[in-house]
């Protein structure tokens, strides 16, 4: 399956996320109606991409209590979790059941906003400069931490050298 991957230590806190999805979703630039957002932790310098992990089994779908789920995974697009607002009965159930607070209250609609991963095709990877959103499995994620570690070690070497 491919997922939405966060790589939060090379976040700029740019925000280009937040702008990017409720423009691709409901054709405005207005952050509240954003499926991810940048929280801001303690410090300026210290940014961290907030969206749905895709869990593998979604604890929002089981606190669900309709039927059918008003939130589920859709397969068909590499299990981005989507809405069925004309089901929802807005008890947020899913979003107390999040164990990432990955899922707001669209702010004019009052259902749950959660990442549906653009039918498949993230818009907001495409804007991320610094790459800290990708996309692919969990062993994408594996592999650019590595790269990112070893070009730290590199340049440290490097550094050492020209001293």
């Amino acid at each position: 399956m491919t997922m939405l991957l966060i790589a939060a230590d090379r976040c700029t806190g740019c925000r280009m996320c937040e702008l990017v999805c409720p423009l691709v979703h409901e054709g405005v630039f207005n952050p509240d109606k954003s499926r991810i957002w940048i929280e801001f932790e303690g410090m300026p310098e210290l940014f961290h991409p907030n969206t749905c992990r895709s869990c593998g089994k979604p604890p929002c779908a089981d606190a669900c209590p309709t039927e059918p789920k008003s939130i589920y995974r859709d397969e068909k697009i590499d299990g981005g979790m989507k809405i069925l607002e004309d089901v929802c009965i807005k008890c947020g159930k899913c979003i107390e059941a999040c164990p990432f607070a990955a899922i707001d209250w669209h702010p004019t609609k009052k259902t749950p906003l959660v990442c549906d991963v653009c039918d498949g095709d993230p818009e907001c990877v495409k804007f991320c400069s610094p790459n800290a959103l990708l996309t692919g499995g969990k062993s994408t994620l594996a592999a650019e931490m590595r790269k990112d570690y070893v070009g730290a070690q590199i340049a440290k070497t490097r550094e050492k050298i020209l001293k």
